[in-house]
């Protein structure tokens, strides 16, 4: 072998090892990440409630709202009324009545008021499953002869993340 042959393999394994002077890093990072979808849900122990139309009703539980929200900033629950907030007789929807429902405890909840515009309660952190009872007055009925058939109204709840 002559020193050309000897240099050119040299020069060979130099490359091959990044350089002479390469050295091993002493540390080195791993980030580790994880994704959590956003579940915000709403669901009510009935679907349906038979009021006293002539007696009226007092706070009356008409349905337990369990609602659950994971995300961090919060969320909204709302209520609307597909009536604006009026029982309506379903053969003459002129013959209505009033009511109120209440929803929640402390500040920022729903005390005794009409669904004619849309009500909504904020809550500032996430939860598992949280159980909230709906409740609902309605007066006694006086004077006067109350229009015979179904009355009805139907309360849409809806969670929405802040």
């Amino acid at each position: 072998m002559n020193i050309k042959q000897l240099s050119l393999i040299l020069t060979s394994s130099i490359f091959a090892f990044g350089g002479i002077n390469a050295h091993a890093a002493t540390s080195a990072d791993i980030t580790l990440t994880g994704t959590v979808d956003q579940d915000c849900s709403v669901s009510l122990d009935a679907s349906s409630y038979t009021l006293n139309l002539v007696a009226g009703e007092s706070d009356s539980t008409v349905a337990n709202v369990t609602e659950v929200c994971n995300d961090a900033d919060g969320y909204t629950i709302a209520f609307s009324s597909a009536n604006s907030g009026v029982l309506q007789n379903d053969d003459n929807p002129g013959q209505q009545k009033n009511y109120s429902i209440s929803y929640g405890t402390g500040s920022g909840s729903i005390d005794s008021e009409g669904l004619d515009q849309g009500r909504s309660v904020n809550y500032a952190s996430f939860t598992a499953g949280n159980s909230v009872p709906l409740r609902l007055n309605l007066s006694a009925h006086t004077g006067g002869v109350l229009a015979a058939g179904n009355w009805s109204d139907t309360i849409t709840v809806s969670i929405a993340s802040l």
